[in-house]
């Protein structure tokens, strides 16, 4: 008796949990202003998006779901009502209601997320997915070498700059403070720069046509200070040029003007910060005396301009 009880309780939950996995799809004709063909398809589509959550699609069922569409232009306003509360959504376009199928029927069975890459909406695309500015610069500037004392120098640099409202990546390369002395002289001989550097900057007026700007990054960039083989009559001893060369850290400040066009200026600052240290080694007549070690910084300002690729 007591075995004929479960058994019984078994086959009512095993009957009712069938029930519930069950759905079907109605059409709200009434309220729907689609074609008898793009009807059938619509029911179809949401059909199949039921049984990917997992739902047993039937021809007929208790409480079934109904849908309905009310087109005006291109703009087309899905509802979607059933057991489990209703959802509306918008799609731009009939090739856009498979998507806005999957993430209404995703929401009222409560399975994965909502909205992933394979159902964006042609609307959520549009205001989800931000648009960038990029251009290639040039820039021209004059800056100092930090060593046993300043030395100043002219710069100039190229890169490459791809924005975002606030943000932006700037690749740059071939930035150097020029020798105009190449090396002949051992009191005047600098160099610093850097050959590729890697920054992220930060707009502090995202939408304005112009805004100041800072940020900092990465790069690898060499530093020589001095000439080399300077001899010194007085000890008999010659004196390489302090050299160096690696991972640098950079820092950014500048002040960006007329972003709303295709061409570019602006004004910046950039300090580099090297890992390293430059070295020289003194040479006696018979071997190498001593090696010395110098912490050598610097700093360019520089007037950049951009020519622009994709402009919004």
């Amino acid at each position: 008796m007591r075995s004929s009880c479960f058994s019984m309780i078994a086959f009512v939950l095993l009957v009712v949990g069938t029930a519930e996995a069950q759905v079907c799809v109605r059409v709200d004709k009434a309220k729907d202003t689609l074609s008898d063909e793009d009807r059938a398809a619509a029911a179809l589509h949401l059909e199949r998006q039921f049984e990917l959550a997992g739902k047993r699609v039937t021809p007929d069922c208790p409480s079934p779901y109904t849908i309905s569409h009310i087109r005006l232009g291109d703009t087309i306003t899905v509802t979607l009502s059933g057991p489990e509360g209703q959802r509306e959504g918008t799609a731009q376009g009939l090739g856009d209601l498979p998507a806005v199928y999957s993430q209404m029927v995703r929401s009222i069975t409560g399975g994965r997320s909502v909205v992933d890459r394979s159902n964006v909406t042609a609307t959520q695309a549009s205001a989800q997915r931000v648009h960038t500015d990029s251009y290639f610069y040039a820039r021209l500037g004059y800056g100092g070498i930090f060593s046993n004392r300043v030395y100043g120098k002219p710069a100039l640099g190229f890169g490459h700059r791809t924005e975002l409202d606030s943000f932006a990546i700037d690749v740059s390369f071939l930035n150097v403070q020029l020798d105009g002395n190449n090396g002949y002289s051992s009191t005047t001989s600098a160099t610093a720069g850097s050959l590729l550097k890697l920054e992220g900057l930060y707009f502090v007026h995202s939408r304005s046509n112009s805004t100041p700007y800072f940020g900092g990054g990465v790069a690898y960039g060499s530093t020589s200070v001095g000439s080399d083989a300077y001899y010194n009559r007085t000890n008999n001893q010659a004196y390489s040029a302090f050299r160096g060369s690696g991972l640098q850290g950079e820092l950014t400040a500048g002040y960006e003007i007329a972003r709303t066009t295709t061409l570019r200026m602006f004004v910046q600052a950039d300090a580099s910060l090297p890992f390293y240290n430059v070295t020289s080694q003194t040479y006696s007549t018979t071997s190498v005396a001593t090696t010395s070690r110098r912490y050598v910084p610097s700093i360019v300002i520089s007037l950049g301009l951009g020519w622009q690729r994709n402009h919004r």
